[in-house]
């Protein structure tokens, strides 16, 4: 069995991430996550407000992210 560079077992990880994909993927816990990371990103806009500079990095880094994160 291959091993990762920390030392763990590959296949350890492997099914470690496979479990908490089924997990996130349960409506119960999918939605409440989303709202909850939606709150949290409103609040760290209004925290931007003020600063137009500050809300367009803010906005411009949270859609690279978003990008990044659906491929």
């Amino acid at each position: 069995m291959r091993r990762a560079p920390g030392g763990a077992k590959v296949s350890v990880m492997v099914k470690a991430v496979a479990a908490l994909r089924q997990w996130v993927a349960r409506p119960a816990v999918k939605y409440p996550l989303i709202a909850v990371a939606a709150v949290l990103w409103l609040i760290g806009l209004a925290d931007q407000i003020p600063d137009p500079v500050q809300t367009a990095k803010y906005v411009g880094l949270s859609i690279l992210i978003a990008a990044v994160a659906s491929v």
